[in-house]
């Protein structure tokens, strides 16, 4: 069970971001993926892997795999949410320069059981906005730990269904993270208003 808020909006000095990022507590996002689509809405087309997707039989999930090299502790978390549930824990957003080019979205998650550990994983908006896109619509996402699978090269021949069991099975399993209602509103509030800032910032606006 998770209790979900978000913190304030930070600005960092690029020497405050650098110290941020390559503190202990923070895991890189080295890949990440799409693994569906969302279902075509008023005759638009679908988003994120159409091309691979068009006919996406599954929700969509967003799967991060995160470098876990600084915090050994925390690669043995799968194997403990698979024998001892998920347990509880607080999953919370802040952002970090929002509506400019360095902005970082930074998930923060805090487990209270079956063990007691945290870290926080920054998402460079510059790269995956599409990331946020999808997570703040569907309200979930799952990280997974250790260099990411290949799923450029399995996508091209293996349906969805397949790429997600393959997914899972080469990276050990994962943990997925869901959010209630209202921080999915937020969320999706605040990605909103960084690409329209950014769209401003850039003279598209």
């Amino acid at each position: 069970m998770a209790n979900n808020h978000q913190s304030p909006l930070l600005f960092l000095s690029d020497k405050e971001l650098q110290a941020f990022l390559q503190s202990p507590k923070t895991l890189p996002l080295q890949d990440a993926v799409i693994l569906a689509t969302k279902p075509p809405q008023q005759s638009k087309s679908l988003f994120g892997l159409s091309s691979s997707f068009s006919n996406a039989p599954i929700k969509p999930q967003t799967i991060l795999w995160i470098d876990t090299t600084k915090r050994p502790e925390i690669r043995d978390l799968v194997r403990v949410h698979a024998t001892d549930g998920p347990g509880t824990f607080t999953f919370t957003w802040s952002f970090i320069n929002e509506g400019r080019p360095d902005c970082y979205f930074v998930l923060h998650v805090t487990m209270k059981t079956p063990v007691r550990v945290s870290f926080r994983v920054p998402i460079f908006m510059n790269e995956w906005s599409s990331l946020i896109d999808t997570v703040s619509q569907t309200s979930s996402l799952s990280l997974l730990g250790g260099p990411p699978v290949n799923w450029h090269d399995l996508v091209k021949r293996l349906d969805p269904v397949e790429v997600e069991a393959r997914i899972h099975t080469q990276s050990g399993g994962g943990i997925t993270l869901t959010f209630d209602e209202d921080m999915k509103s937020e969320l999706r509030q605040h990605f909103e208003d960084h690409i329209v800032s950014l769209a401003r910032l850039l003279g598209l606006g």
